[in-house]
């Protein structure tokens, strides 16, 4: 179904509050580590030890379920983002708008499965059994080799070619939506040959937020288009 221009326009500013809180949530996400020195130890830790694993799920239980909860919350708000754009800019229907939907499918279903993995670090550290903590915590933390693989790439490569011919928001976020693509591209492929390249999607993931984020204030910012009486 293909919308006219000017109730697509008048649609916008919701898509930019959706973003805007999906974008939000994810910058909570992420930055709640920093928050307590020994889980930041242990998230970014290359080889962390299994009692150090069990400790820090059991006495952050309650805390990483929350976290859990913004990262399944934020993908969410952030793929109907995705959908969103795709109105605004008149390209559903299109191949590139079919792989977009594609790239948040497997996103949504990748989040989900890392939160399973999560919380069932958090409660089997919390039961005393080592085995399936360690398992838990192994399996939630390949989400960043993951990421770049499919997810990303398939999203805002094609994101950025719709946003570039559209024309509905300023080019430069088209650009900078492929340069996001291509460099997710690049350091999935790098993750396979280099274990630290993994430093390089956690920091293309801040990056991703930040583009959500901009995205989003500027269709809230821009003025809504005036109302015309129809034709007789």
């Amino acid at each position: 179904m293909r919308l006219n221009a000017g109730h697509l326009e008048v649609r916008s500013r919701p898509v930019g509050f959706v973003g805007l809180v999906g974008a939000l949530f994810f910058g909570f996400y992420f930055g709640v580590p920093a928050l307590f020195p020994r889980m930041e130890a242990l998230v970014y830790s290359a080889r962390p030890v299994t009692s150090e694993v069990l400790a820090v799920g059991a006495q952050y239980e309650q805390l990483v379920e929350f976290g859990t909860w913004l990262q399944a919350t934020g993908a969410t708000l952030c793929v109907v983002f995705f959908i969103g754009l795709l109105f605004i800019s008149a390209s559903n229907g299109t191949l590139a708008a079919y792989t977009v939907l594609l790239g948040s499918a497997v996103l949504v279903a990748l989040v989900l499965m890392e939160g399973v993995f999560t919380l069932t670090w958090v409660s089997a550290s919390t039961a005393g059994v080592p085995e399936s903590a360690r398992a838990g915590y192994d399996l939630m933390s390949r989400f960043i080799q993951v990421f770049p693989l499919v997810p990303a790439p398939a999203v805002y490569l094609p994101l950025g070619v719709i946003l570039l011919r559209s024309r509905v928001l300023p080019t430069w976020l088209g650009w900078v939506a492929l340069a996001l693509g291509a460099a997710f591209l690049l350091v999935g492929l790098l993750e396979v040959f280099i274990p630290f390249a993994q430093a390089f999607a956690a920091g293309l993931a801040g990056l991703q937020d930040l583009w959500i984020l901009t995205t989003a204030i500027i269709l809230i910012a821009r003025p809504a288009p005036k109302r015309s009486n129809p034709p007789a």
